[in-house]
């Protein structure tokens, strides 16, 4: 992007890079070796929704019976521009620089908008049946039907993964949408709240939901060519690109059936598929819990809680190059190793849109509430428990240093298979407030005068207070991905060959107990015996799990005191003084997980939340 004003359309040129770009400025450089890249990878996009929709929820009441029934009609259309990912270089090093080699490049587009349509059609029944007066029985069942998305002129194009073949709109048996309806979207739900007696109440709950999640825009059909042509060039390690070229080697416009432009050239383009017959995610809730009344005011709740998530709609590399034989030095080329190579022999990575991910959530809740008694109410939640999964998702968790959005061996759902990027163990949080008993009508000072009241009387301190356990780190070997192109869109992990018995003190500079250096990892392919991680052998992947450290945790704690100054009936004022994370307590960011980079394994450079904050307001009531 052209961040100074200066560039212009042609700021690539006026830096000496060939070959012409369709946005204005300079074009991103990952230079890598821990130097800071330069220029702008332009992902520009815009965006406009419009949703229409038609609503009825009706109620009928016989006896015992409280019945609900209706539908849900939205219709959607969404309206995008998205430049694509690729505008960059990459894989540069000071060493790669001088030697005119390259790891990977590629260059977006300008293309007209363009227009999404769906409709989401809903139609439901429930019956809440109070069997006795103790026992209440509610059960239902919805039908929904995601329709498959089209684009509104039909400017898109998908691709059969396992043939190579191209899928156009109105050409074969998937319609406008290029693939497959699915319309058992069959949703019961049932529950039951029964009274033991005055003060003990059972709960449990069991639903079946389905839910389409929407894509990242990089992932939409209407980006393939020849609607939309981005380029997307990865080299061989044996093979590297030049720098000298720039993009003056890249297609601007064609179809994904093109040749190469040599039989020893890389692919060029970024192509984009939905899976045939991508479906809904169906997610299974279910809950119970046992609610204990201790006193007037005070009651306690326990619960066990899961949720148990299938066909979650993931990003998958559907063209990932396949392993060679014998030493990695003799496989043949990246490109050559693709699947459809012969099929599709100018098409590099293929993002797949499918609905295979899977996910598990188990948990022990505890909570409790105190209502309002003797100036003094509260509230505590404990959760305990453990979320897995095998897909991350397309936006990722912020300030987590989590596995990526695609899988390390593209063709091992089950090696992504661990804690997820969200999962704590421990969860703690608590709030509460208190009228101190100072004051008219109060325990003390009741009969103070109305000066002394105004001035003693009226306080009141607030105070929110959160504890958990730290995410989980998933440990990288990072050379690997450019090295063996074994995984060209996920990260190459580590190998774990012993579980890590990291001692010492925990520091900012060494959060695994200590500085490391290259001998405290394992060489390319070798265990020592002693290590707990170490660098793959070229062309494997890391035998390491996603997840299999922890980063810190985090507490904050938030007050506030107030005054409350009545004058009248009808007039009073109120000041109060709020101080976040009062005890400016410092949470630290995730540590460094890449062994390549010894000297910053472990070490943490960033800091979650903010320092402390003090501010006072004052409002007028009349």
């Amino acid at each position: 992007m052209d961040w100074s004003g200066q560039l212009g359309a042609d700021g690539n040129q006026k830096f000496g890079i060939p070959g012409g770009h369709p946005i204005p400025g300079l074009s991103a450089f990952g230079i890598g070796e821990q130097l800071s890249g330069a220029g702008a990878a332009a992902t520009i996009a815009t965006s406009r929704d419009k949703k229409y929709q038609f609503q009825s929820n009706n109620t009928y009441q016989a006896g015992a019976h409280v019945l609900k029934f209706g539908v849900n009609l939205p219709r959607n259309m969404q309206t995008r521009y998205y430049a694509g990912n690729n505008g960059a270089y990459s894989g540069l090093t000071i060493g790669d620089f001088l030697l005119d080699t390259l790891a990977g490049k590629g260059r977006g587009a300008v293309a007209p908008p363009w227009n999404h349509m769906g409709w989401r059609n809903i139609i439901f029944v429930q019956d809440s049946w109070k069997v006795t007066r103790s026992l209440t029985f509610n059960f239902g069942l919805s039908w929904e039907y995601t329709s498959p998305i089209y684009e509104k002129e039909d400017r898109q194009a998908n691709i059969n993964t396992f043939t190579g073949e191209l899928i156009y709109p109105g050409k074969t048996q998937y319609g406008r949408a290029l693939y497959n309806a699915y319309k058992k979207q069959f949703n019961p739900n049932l529950g039951l709240a029964y009274t033991i007696n005055q003060k003990t109440v059972v709960r449990a709950a069991y639903r079946l939901s389905n839910f389409l999640e929407g894509t990242g825009a990089n992932l939409r059909l209407p980006l393939n060519p020849p609607f939309f042509t981005e380029s997307n060039v990865t080299y061989d390690v044996n093979a590297p690109g030049r720098i000298a070229t720039g993009f003056g080697d890249l297609i601007a416009r064609g179809d994904l059936t093109g040749p190469r432009s040599s039989p020893t050239a890389a692919p060029f383009y970024q192509g984009r598929a939905w899976d045939l017959n991508l479906r809904p995610q169906m997610t299974n809730q279910f809950n119970f819990a046992i609610e204990r009344e201790i006193d007037k005011a005070t009651s306690v709740n326990i619960a066990y809680v899961g949720q148990h998530g299938t066909h979650l709609v993931i990003p998958h590399e559907a063209n990932n190059p396949l392993p060679g034989t014998g030493p990695f030095s003799t496989w043949a080329p990246i490109n050559d190793r693709r699947p459809l190579a012969r099929v599709l022999p100018n098409v590099g990575n293929i993002a797949l849109t499918e609905s295979s991910g899977t996910s598990w959530y188990n948990a022990m809740q505890l909570s409790g509430r105190r209502r309002m008694t003797g100036g003094f109410e509260m509230l505590f939640q404990y959760t305990y428990s453990k979320t897995n999964t095998d897909g991350l998702g397309y936006y990722g968790c912020g300030g987590v240093n989590a596995e990526g959005a695609y899988w390390q061996d593209a063709y091992n759902r089950r090696g992504n298979y661990g804690p997820a990027c969200f999962d704590v163990r421990h969860n703690f949080t608590t709030a509460g407030i208190y009228n101190l008993p100072f004051g008219k009508g109060q325990t003390f000072g009741s009969g103070m005068s109305k000066a002394a009241d105004l001035l003693l009387g009226g306080w009141n301190i607030n105070y929110n207070l959160a504890r958990r356990g730290g995410f989980p780190v998933t440990v990288f070997a990072s050379q690997q991905n450019t090295n063996s192109g074994r995984s060209p869109r996920g990260n190459a992990r580590a190998n774990r060959y012993r579980p890590a018995n990291f001692s010492g003190t925990r520091t900012v500079d060494s959060w695994f107990g200590k500085v490391f250096t290259a001998s405290d990892f394992c060489a390319a392919g070798v265990n020592n015996g002693t290590c707990a991680y170490g660098v793959p052998a070229l062309g494997e992947f890391g035998s390491s799990g996603v997840g299999t450290e922890r980063a810190p945790g985090f507490f904050n704690l938030d007050t506030s005191i107030g005054k409350t100054f009545r004058f009248t009936e009808r007039h009073r004022l109120e000041f109060r003084t709020e101080m976040f994370n009062v005890l400016n307590f410092v949470n630290w960011g995730p540590p460094g997980r890449d062994i390549n980079s010894p000297s910053t394994f472990g070490q943490i450079t960033g800091q979650i939340g903010s320092p402390r904050n003090i501010q006072f307001g004052l409002k007028y009531f009349f």
